[in-house]
């Protein structure tokens, strides 16, 4: 297609990706560096440090409006609703593409584009608003957690029916000889794709494939504050943590980073204060979209995987998603307690972190089979090998355990880890 070079409008670059190969440098000139307590050190903006791992994003505790455990499972109405969206998405994004091929002037394919910019625009628009408005009414007790994850699985699923409705639109710009979109599609595309890539996670993802019956129930962590919430769980010998903090998203904001010299420079180094372990060990990908003010960080790392979104006008972490392995997890405290017949261990490791429960028979020091309550919550068996991954939950909080034959021992875990 080389004779149509010269007709096409050029593509601004919006959507750089730059693997960090250098040590963190100092911060770039006009970016506003984090500001210092009364003892001179940084603070951390709702980061919570753990040693020899990853910091990670979370709720501040006078924020938590709401915390427990969740077993979704198969729900057919939801099921039903996703995929009736699934296939509304699949549709509008199959007939743009007919009727952009069909279209015989750049003028033309150019009115069909910024029509189906407008129209995923005012999706992602509502999905936010449906988003906020889970997030508020869970943490203010109006929905239970079962209705709070049938929505981010809702929501969820949307966003990336809209990321893929964005990435055809990309792809057919791309095919047709002598077009190319202009720089302002090109931003709104990107724009679009940076906010719905920060209403989707691993943890959400699950729950969706669950409640459609693709996968076993797992018990999910919950913790909710009127603008954010906060998702945790174990399974496939990982750690899985989903974060979304609306406090520290300001669109209105100038973006701090778009002011310096080297934008991509500054996110790295605002990055690597909240991140220090992750920058000693690896550099992460850095990410824009577009003028979006939504930077995304992304690393895998020798514990597991990092990949966290921060906004540019509070230079914060907004939405984070990390997976630790549980190899990897520095357990650094142990509980037991004992009954005539059974014994119960319990190793910790950081606050809404990975726990594990192990129970033996206080006789023959053998694993035994027992169901794991944490606060009366129903959270798994222990199986053949006496142990059961779980997260644990703030504050105080009780472990109970019950063998096949009715043998209870439960302990009281205090606050410090």
């Amino acid at each position: 297609m080389g004779e149509y070079v010269t007709a096409m409008r050029p593509l601004p670059a919006v959507g750089v990706i730059l693997l960090v190969v250098a040590s963190v440098a100092a911060p770039a000139a006009g970016f506003d560096t984090p500001s210092q307590t009364a003892d001179g050190s940084d603070q951390l903006p709702q980061i919570t440090v753990v040693d020899n791992t990853t910091n990670h994003l979370s709720i501040p505790a006078s924020e938590v409006q709401s915390t427990t455990y969740n077993r979704s499972s198969l729900d057919v109405g939801v099921a039903v609703a996703a995929g009736s969206r699934e296939l509304r998405n699949d549709y509008a994004a199959t007939n743009f593409e007919q009727r952009f091929f069909q279209r015989d002037s750049e003028a033309a394919r150019d009115r069909l584009v910024d029509e189906t910019l407008d129209d995923i625009e005012a999706r992602q628009t509502s999905l936010e608003r449906r988003n906020q408005r889970a997030i508020r009414q869970y943490a203010d007790g109006i929905i239970t957690a079962t209705e709070f994850l049938r929505q981010r699985a809702l929501v969820d699923a949307e966003s990336r029916q809209l990321g893929t409705r964005l990435e055809r639109i990309r792809t057919a710009a791309g095919t047709a000889p002598g077009y190319s979109l202009s720089q302002d599609q090109r931003f709104r595309l990107e724009n679009n794709r940076g906010v719905l890539e920060t209403y989707r996670g691993p943890i959400s993802q699950r729950v969706s494939a669950e409640i459609a019956g693709a996968t076993e129930p797992n018990a999910v962590y919950l913790e909710a504050s009127s603008e954010g919430y906060m998702l945790s769980t174990v399974a496939d010998n990982q750690y899985t943590r989903e974060t979304y903090l609306g406090t520290e998203r300001d669109r209105d904001a100038t973006d701090q980073f778009a002011q310096t010299d080297d934008s991509l420079n500054a996110v790295n180094t605002r990055a690597g204060e909240l991140y220090p372990w992750l920058y000693s060990e690896q550099y992460p990908a850095v990410q824009t979209y577009g003028r979006s003010a939504i930077y995304e960080i992304q690393a895998n790392h020798p514990n597991g995987q990092l990949t966290a979104y921060l906004d540019g006008g509070t230079t914060n972490v907004f939405f984070e998603t990390q997976h630790l392995e549980l190899t990897t997890i520095s357990r650094s405290e142990v509980v037991t307690n004992v009954n005539q017949s059974a014994r119960i261990r319990i190793q910790r490791s950081f606050e809404s972190g990975p726990l594990l429960v192990t129970v033996t028979d206080n006789s023959t020091d053998s694993t035994a089979n027992a169901t794991v309550r944490i606060n009366g919550k129903r959270i798994g068996t222990t199986g053949p090998d006496g142990a059961l991954w779980t997260v644990e939950p703030r504050g105080e909080y009780t472990v109970t355990a019950t063998t096949q034959d009715g043998e209870r021992v439960r302990v009281l875990i205090g606050r410090s880890v």
